[in-house]
């Protein structure tokens, strides 16, 4: 009888160093487990060389080192996945998609994406701004962006009301009116559920029921690969969302609803202009 794999656990003993990519990978997986992340990220960084595996032996060794290399607030502020993702892709995107996401300066995912997007928006006579802009602390609202969101919120009675949770919002700067909402997310794990909650509160209302609700995702947990058959959260997405865009090294099986994000702006041009 084969031994049961032993559960990865929250607090592990240190590890003695091994050399096979086994061993590297449970050090390395217990480690982003004591982090709250997931395995994912596991292959990205091995690939990536981001670890010295030979001056570790035990994960706080290692959470050390990616606390250097990625700065300390990847444990309770940034996240640890829209960095690796965002450093994986100064390197592999080539042509002009890799020079405008070298360009852009944006910390996070959502903002590389939104500088990504926003020229070839304006040119359609739109505009793209994110929600967090719209609802962080700080300095009043301009009129424009207060219309934004007035526009975009989902009310839910007297007592409550709530702006979707969403990351990029496209609108017509003339009257205001949303056209398309963008979701940015590195890694779709439990994420699905949420976004087609929204994506039909969206629809439910008559004011807000026209807005397109498209996903931009590196799928880094692979929920969107398709090997014998399309997996739960790949069947969702493409009957649910309006579009979903792949950032991806991995070899992509595409449909008319799930591309490569280089397609995302010439399918968004031919729905406004089908909206015309």
């Amino acid at each position: 009888m084969q031994n049961e794999i032993e559960p990865i656990k929250a607090a592990p003993t240190a590890h003695s160093l091994q050399t096979e990519l086994d061993g590297i990978k449970n050090i390395l997986e217990e480690a982003l487990y004591e982090m709250g992340y997931d395995e994912a990220l596991v292959d990205v960084l091995i690939e990536m060389n981001v670890i010295d595996f030979d001056n570790v032996n035990d994960t706080g060794a290692i959470k050390y080192q990616l606390e250097e290399h990625y700065g300390e607030s990847i444990v309770w502020d940034d996240s640890l996945e829209e960095k690796v993702v965002i450093e994986c892709f100064e390197v592999f995107l080539t042509g002009e998609l890799g020079e405008i996401w070298r360009a852009s300066k944006g910390k996070t995912f959502r903002e590389r994406i939104r500088d990504m997007i926003a020229s070839s928006i304006e040119k359609l006579g739109l505009k793209a701004v994110l929600r967090y802009d719209l609802v962080k602390d700080g300095a009043p609202l301009s009129e424009e962006w207060q219309g934004i969101k007035r526009n975009l919120t989902v009310d839910y009675g007297k007592f409550y009301s709530e702006i979707p949770y969403i990351d990029i919002i496209i609108y017509t700067p003339e009257d205001l009116r949303v056209v398309a909402v963008i979701r940015c997310d590195v890694n779709l794990k439990n994420q699905i559920k949420n976004m087609v909650y929204w994506k039909l509160k969206l629809q439910t209302d008559e004011d807000t029921s026209t807005i397109k609700f498209y996903l931009v995702t590196t799928d880094l947990d692979g929920t969107l690969k398709i090997t014998d058959v399309p997996k739960k959260g790949r069947a969702i997405v493409e009957t649910e969302l309006d579009g979903t865009y792949v950032l991806t090294r991995e070899n992509l099986q595409e449909s008319d609803k799930v591309k490569l994000f280089e397609h995302f702006i010439e399918d968004f041009k031919k729905v406004i202009e089908e909206n015309q």
